[in-house]
């Protein structure tokens, strides 16, 4: 599920293949409760492994096994567009081929969301441009598989990206100028299974299988 960045509007997708845009109708606070509608209900060609809005009228979604990123213009009925996946690397001249499931995504922090960093189950992170789906960073260093769940998140000055590891309980902070790891924070005991970054709290807040959540001061 992804909140919009500005506007009353919750995503949540599902494997099969169904995503629904849901907005706030009414809130009251002194009871706690608020009442949401669905607005509006996209059927894609198979499970759904992870979404974002890119900005307050983007939806971004990817498929799995599928070679391109899913856009759907709110501004415009929902119209669809895609953007080849294999537009910044090698394909091996097989463009419907893809080497990766895109588990988790993030826009960028700064810029509107220019960026759009892509978390996969084949220990690579990667940064697209969100505009073409160009390939501007490859990140390494981490181990990410079929069985792991890959997380990421921007720092607030969009210059680091943090992200979980399945062989440790670390968190891993990425450089995003020199493409490395610069610091492997800890403090769980058990692997991360979810992160997220608040640009307007400043913080970083984890949750682990040991079960506890964690949040960081986010000064990077």
């Amino acid at each position: 599920m992804e909140w919009a960045p500005s506007s009353p509007i919750l995503a949540s997708a599902a494997a099969d293949g169904t995503v629904y845009l849901n907005k706030i109708k009414s809130m009251d606070e002194d009871a706690g409760s608020v009442e949401m509608e669905t607005v509006q209900t996209l059927h894609l060609s198979g499970a759904v492994e992870s979404l974002c809005f890119v900005d307050d009228h983007t939806l971004c979604a990817y498929v799995r096994g599928t070679p391109h990123l899913s856009y759907f213009d709110l501004n415009d009925g929902c119209k669809p567009s895609k953007l080849s996946i294999n537009s910044g690397g090698s394909s091996g001249g097989f463009e419907d081929h893809v080497s990766f499931t895109i588990m988790d995504m993030s826009p960028s922090p700064i810029g509107g969301g220019k960026f759009l960093a892509a978390a996969t189950d084949n220990s690579r992170n990667i940064i697209f441009d969100s505009r073409t789906a160009k390939h501007v960073r490859n990140l390494y260093g981490h181990q990410n598989d079929g069985y792991s769940q890959p997380k990421i998140a921007w720092s607030s000055n969009g210059q680091y990206l943090f992200g979980n590891t399945q062989n440790e309980n670390s968190l891993c902070v990425w450089d995003i100028a020199s493409s490395s790891i610069v610091k492997r924070l800890g403090g769980h005991t058990g692997v991360i299974r979810d992160m997220f970054s608040s640009s307007g709290s400043d913080t970083l807040v984890t949750v682990s299988y040991d079960k506890s959540a964690k949040v960081w001061l986010n000064s990077m």
